[in-house]
């Protein structure tokens, strides 16, 4: 037993240890700071001296955009249709999951690859549990409603 728990603690700290050089190479190739703990790392020139200044993850995190949205239903987004097959149309709208759209019937030849269009979210994950099942499915997409096409600066003027 306490062999199993040992092998455990080992694996935790081997993937910890893996998952921060992953984060210390994008953070020099980037220049970005990297933020552990209470310890921050700058990422310019390979050294891993103390910055000046900390910036916690929970900060960070509240200033994301993602957390400035709050809660997902209902609000307006744009997206981008990357890819269209038969009447649905998969739109990208920077969330975790694109959304399938139908294509709608009238101006239907305008909805093609590369269009932006308006979306209302309704739920950024369609998830639910099964009968029986002790953990949730995703379907790995989103929830929204087609509105229409952005407008560009020509439709506007007309």
């Amino acid at each position: 037993m306490a062999a199993a728990a040992a092998t455990i603690v080992a694996a935790r700290q081997f993937y910890r240890g893996a998952f921060l050089a992953k984060a210390r190479l994008l953070c020099q190739a980037s220049g970005a700071r990297l933020v552990y703990g209470r310890q921050a790392f700058s990422g310019g020139g390979g050294s891993e001296e103390p910055a000046r200044q900390e910036e916690s993850f929970a900060s960070m995190l509240r200033r994301s955009p993602l957390i400035q949205m709050g809660p997902a239903k209902d609000k307006i987004a744009i997206g981008e249709i990357f890819h269209v097959l038969g009447d649905d149309l998969y739109i990208d709208f920077g969330g975790k999951f694109h959304c399938v759209c139908q294509r709608p019937e009238v101006d239907s030849e305008k909805y093609q690859k590369g269009t932006k269009v308006r979306l209302r979210l309704i739920d950024l994950e369609l998830s639910s549990r099964f009968l029986g099942a002790k953990t949730d499915t995703t379907l790995l997409e989103a929830e929204a409603v087609l509105l229409g096409l952005v407008e560009g600066k020509e439709n506007r003027q007309k």
